[in-house]
């Protein structure tokens, strides 16, 4: 048996040791022109030391591994060289700049605000998230996106239509809050709603997209999240108001991330990428079960990975945020509520397991979605910490080949997930849907590998030998992941 599992068996990695390791994103986008602040991921050992060749005119590295500056004005990629020291060793690795329209060259990573903070969102709370992921090791591991949701907004906009903050929870604007953001090295994002109004009820964005982006711009945000609540049910209208904001934020003077959130029900993965998306939720929103029914973690599981073909660099299906830390706490989450009225509660969920969890995390990363956790990152606890900072689950998200997985297991079965890798070598993974203890062997040949392979366990971080054959048990709602690599 390569592995059995009662529960999850997940090895423990410290950002702040070792020596240098590269993670995140190889390839990353900017529009000509525009600010770029990118953080090379860099765990190891502090301090650390960077240099990186062949950076054009108006970009440096600074002490942290942050790529700052103005890009070039003209399109085109830049072959970077990082180099990245301490008194452990040093890696010398190469990144590739991409000057053009496409941005997020690999799913984005982050947080968002909605899970587990809602209508409490402030700018203290975006500031101590931002920091936490910093003192967390996590901003070295990839993550880079501070996303502010719904619950930003003032009353009502000013005379003359431009957006204003609640001067409460956000006295100074949002300008001051992108910049702490960016001097750690992170970017900010923000929403909005293709109406009159957000789901929330405050200001949305329709009739106002240009003034609305070119303030997001001058305030230094780098995500749009665009929601569709209080807006006309057909595609056609869907297309008009998302392709409004696409073109508004394609003048503005920044790079911004442009994500498309309504819901999956018009089959924005026909049509979002056109219109500037690079990303695009495929699903209603998630609450914290790991149930079937189209609002658990199974459910979304289900819809988001048939759609593997409309994945690629630049533009990605988002089966919405990663449950991992809220354990049953999010103010958005744990409680459905009717839609309308006085929004009585229909049920509490009690939060998804420690299984389920890695099981989540697992099939969330296979599927080459966007890993933006919601939950308070400060007080993470050890197993979900582990969870969310495995270097090579991670990796495997983050690869540039950018392909997300494709299920090639029959219908009742445990899942099996592959996804090629920009290395030549092959992801799998194995995951018991239902509430049997199940056994699987899975010959390598299923999953379109010729011969024996070099097998590495992910989630323990270990090698697991020459195999031509994946042989596990698994108990109910758990997964394995695995690296196949050519052997010598």
């Amino acid at each position: 048996m390569v592995g059995a599992m009662s529960t999850p068996d997940i090895a423990s990695f410290d950002p702040f040791a070792g020596p240098p390791q590269l993670h995140g994103a190889r390839r990353f986008g900017v529009r000509p022109g525009t600010e770029l602040i990118h953080p090379l991921a860099v765990s190891g050992e502090r301090p650390l030391r960077f240099e990186v060749a062949g950076l054009p005119d108006g970009l440096t590295v600074d002490g942290d591994g942050i790529v700052r500056g103005v890009a070039p004005a003209g399109p085109g990629e830049h072959a970077l060289v990082v180099t990245a020291t301490n008194a452990l060793g040093a890696i010398v690795e190469p990144v590739t700049l991409c000057l053009g329209d496409t941005l997020a060259l690999t799913p984005p990573m982050g947080w968002n605000s909605w899970n587990v903070y809602g209508a409490t969102v402030s700018a203290e709370v975006v500031l101590a998230v931002a920091q936490a992921m910093v003192d967390t090791g996590m901003r070295d591991l990839g993550y880079s996106y501070i996303n502010i949701d719904d619950f930003w907004h003032a009353s009502a906009r000013s005379a003359d239509g431009r957006p204003l903050t609640n001067p409460e929870t956000f006295p100074g604007g949002i300008a001051p809050v992108a910049e702490r953001v960016h001097q750690l090295g992170l970017k900010l994002g923000i929403y909005s709603d293709a109406a009159e109004l957000t789901c929330g009820g405050c200001f949305g964005s329709l009739g106002h997209e240009q003034v609305d982006a070119a303030a997001y711009a001058e305030w230094g945000v780098d995500l749009l999240k665009y929601d569709y609540c209080h807006a006309p049910v057909g595609r056609d209208a869907a297309i008009e108001r998302y392709g409004a904001m696409g073109r508004a934020l394609a003048e503005a003077d920044r790079s911004i991330v442009f994500s498309v959130c309504e819901w999956g029900l018009r089959q924005p993965w026909r049509w979002a990428a056109d219109l500037g998306g690079s990303l695009w939720r495929t699903t209603p929103d998630i609450f914290d079960s790991y149930s079937w029914l189209p609002l658990g973690v199974r459910g979304l599981a289900a819809r988001n990975v048939k759609l593997n073909r409309y994945a690629r660099p630049g533009h990605w299906n988002d089966p919405d945020m990663l449950l991992v830390g809220n354990r049953g706490r999010g103010r958005s989450t744990g409680e459905l509520r009717l839609p309308k009225g006085p929004r009585p509660k229909v049920w509490s969920f009690r939060g998804i397991s420690d299984v389920q969890a890695h099981s989540h995390m697992t099939l969330w990363a296979m599927m080459a979605a966007p890993l933006l956790t919601s939950h308070d990152l400060a007080s993470t606890g050890e197993f979900d910490r582990r969870l969310l900072t495995n270097p090579e689950i991670l990796a495997i998200n983050q690869d540039e080949l950018g392909v997300q997985a494709r299920k090639v297991s029959p219908r009742f079965r445990p899942w099996v997930l592959a996804k090629p890798l920009a290395d030549g070598s092959l992801a799998v993974s194995i995951t018991n849907m239902g509430r049997r203890t199940r056994r699987v062997s899975l010959p390598l040949g299923e999953v379109g590998w010729a011969g024996d392979a070099e097998v590495r366990d992910v989630w323990r971080m270990r090698d697991v030998g020459r195999l031509d054959r994946l042989d596990v048990e698994l108990a109910p709602f758990a997964s394995v992941a695995y690296v196949c690599r050519q052997t010598d």
